[in-house]
């Protein structure tokens, strides 16, 4: 269960409250579509879930705060997007704001 503090990010690469890069992805087609940023704010190691293959999986995933250039499908209105400004994402698509050693590296 994450805490919401320093303590979540003890063994990332991350550190609380740091201000991220997101890489954004396609979620049925896969691949990467855009970026945004995002403070982080929690973390959640082995959390399981069903991958587009049915197979079940683990990934950690980051609680993002204060998200900026992130839009998602509206749930109600087809054809429109809603600005979403917190949630979960994998840590393995977060990047450095700058100098990132795994920018250009695909994670599927």
């Amino acid at each position: 269960m994450p805490t919401y503090s320093e303590a979540d990010f003890e063994d990332s690469r991350f550190d609380y409250r740091e201000r991220v890069r997101i890489l954004l992805r396609h979620p049925k087609l896969g691949g990467v579509y855009g970026e945004a940023e995002g403070t982080c704010a929690a973390r959640e190691q082995n959390v399981e879930f069903e991958a587009r293959d049915g197979t079940m999986r683990e990934k950690t995933l980051v609680w993002l705060k204060d998200i900026d250039g992130y839009e998602k499908p509206h749930e109600d209105l087809p054809d429109t997007t809603e600005e979403v400004d917190e949630a979960w994402f994998a840590e393995e698509a977060l990047r450095k704001k700058e100098g990132d050693p795994l920018d250009g590296v695909s994670f599927n």
